[in-house]
């Protein structure tokens, strides 16, 4: 990969991560600051229901955090843009679309369909 190439993905996995530490900081002062639902018990279920959804959606994003640090620190150590289980090179256009991936498409199709069969 070009060095551009590895520029311009790095710089896109920073400002993914700087946007989701900034929805997760907003989630974290909304819940401090105890936004109760008031009304009915249909408004406090819906009120209940959005919020679950919300930390459910603030933990996935925790995750997203976690696979960009971890391309972040490829890129830094020089292996970043290789699959980890054959060792092909992802390809810049695959890298664009998801600078998180980890697998070459063989290989996550290949996964995928086992996790298919355990689950």
């Amino acid at each position: 990969m070009r060095q551009d190439q590895l520029k311009c993905l790095h710089q896109l996995l920073l400002r993914q991560r700087e946007s989701l530490l900034n929805k997760n900081r907003s989630f974290a002062l909304e819940t401090r600051e105890g936004h109760v639902v008031a009304g009915d018990e249909a408004d406090i279920a819906t009120g209940e229901t959005h919020r679950n959804l919300s930390i459910r959606l603030i933990e996935r994003e925790r995750v997203l955090v976690a696979k960009i640090d971890r391309a972040l620190e490829k890129i830094s150590q020089g292996t970043f843009g290789n699959c980890e289980e054959c060792g092909e090179n992802l390809g810049y256009s695959r890298l664009k679309a998801r600078p998180v991936a980890s697998l070459c498409i063989d290989c996550k199709l290949a996964q995928e369909k086992e996790e298919q069969v355990y689950a």
